[in-house]
C-alpha cells in the first residue's frame, strides 16, 4: 500500500512538474535552410541595368514636373521605403544619387506651364502612374522569396 501511495505522489508531482513548465529542456531551434538576402546590381543583366538607368531618368524628370505644379511625389522616399528590405543599401544609395543629379539637371533645364487643362491632366496621369509604379515595387519585394 505504502509504495502504491508513494508511487501515485511521486508521479503526481512530475506530472505537476511538467504542467508547470518544469519539463525537460526544449531542444535547440535548428538554424534556416537559407539565410535573407538582399538585391544588388550583381543580379541584374547589362539590359536590366540600361533599363534601370532610364526608368531613373524619366522618374527624375516626372519629379521635376509634379514638383513644379505643386504636387511633389516624394519619389526616392517611397521607393526607399518599398525596397530597403529587398535591394542592398549600396546600391539604393548609387541610385538614389543617381536620381538626384538628374533632378538637379532636369530642374535646371526644363520649365513648366502649369496652368492648362492640359497640365492637369497630366498631373493627375502621371502622379497615378507613380503611385502604380511604387505599390508594385512594394508587392515584387514583398513577394521575393530570398529576401
Amino acid at each position: 500500500m505504502r509504495f502504491l501511495r508513494r508511487t501515485m505522489g511521486l508521479l503526481t508531482a512530475v506530472g505537476l512538474l511538467f504542467l508547470a513548465g518544469f519539463g525537460p529542456p526544449a531542444p535547440a531551434p535548428l538554424p534556416p535552410i537559407a539565410e535573407p538576402a538582399k538585391l544588388g546590381f550583381s543580379y541584374l543583366s547589362p539590359e536590366q541595368q540600361k533599363d534601370l538607368w532610364r526608368r531613373a531618368d524619366d522618374y527624375a524628370l516626372a519629379e521635376v514636373f509634379l514638383k513644379a505644379c505643386g504636387s511633389p511625389p516624394y519619389i526616392e522616399r517611397r521607393m526607399r521605403m518599398a525596397v530597403r528590405d529587398c535591394i542592398e543599401a549600396r546600391a539604393l544609395d548609387r541610385v538614389a544619387a543617381y536620381f538626384r543629379r538628374k533632378v538637379t539637371e532636369f530642374s535646371a533645364k526644363h520649365t513648366f506651364v502649369c496652368d492648362t487643362d492640359h497640365s492637369k491632366a497630366l498631373v493627375k496621369s502621371i502622379r497615378g502612374k507613380v503611385d502604380r509604379a511604387v505599390e508594385e515595387v512594394r508587392q515584387m519585394c514583398r513577394s521575393c522569396l530570398f529576401c
